[in-house]
């Protein structure tokens, strides 16, 4: 009888563990709003960011067109100034992705209950945000160039 005793402790372990856990309606009601507000202040920041961009390039593009010289030095601070926000934005919105699991929301999502972003739409998100970083690390480069 005391091998059998001595075994289910182990026995409540491994069962236990074999079950799945859910969060609740609440907390994943938290990580859908979190997922939604990390979108648009993505959508919104980029929004900003395109007509920046878009400056930079003209200036480049002016630099390129003069003998003068151009303000270089100046745009190089403002794409690092980019860079950061960048860095930041995107590290937020990579925080919202991970902190939201459907795995642990089955029942709500099961129930239609939740009403989560599109898994496309946010994936596309961090392609745009890969192309924009891109973007802003050439401008920096170009213009570092031009300062020296």
């Amino acid at each position: 009888m005391k091998p059998a005793i001595a075994l289910l402790p182990l026995a409540l372990l491994i069962f236990c563990g074999s079950c799945e856990t859910y969060k609740s309606r609440g907390a994943c009601d938290d990580d859908v709003d979190r997922l939604q507000g990390a979108i648009r202040e993505t959508t919104t920041y980029l929004d900003a960011l395109r007509p920046e961009l878009r400056a930079g390039f003209r200036e480049l593009q002016a630099c390129d067109r003069i003998s003068e010289t151009c303000d270089a030095e100046t745009w190089v601070l403002r794409g690092r100034a980019m860079q950061l926000a960048h860095q930041d934005v995107r590290a937020r919105f990579a925080r919202a992705v991970e902190l939201w699991s459907p795995d642990a929301c089955v029942p709500h999502l099961q129930n239609y209950t939740l009403s989560p972003p599109d898994p496309a739409t946010w994936r596309g998100y961090f392609f745009t945000l890969d192309e924009t970083a891109s973007q802003i690390d050439e401008l920096v480069d170009r213009f570092e160039r031009r300062v020296g």
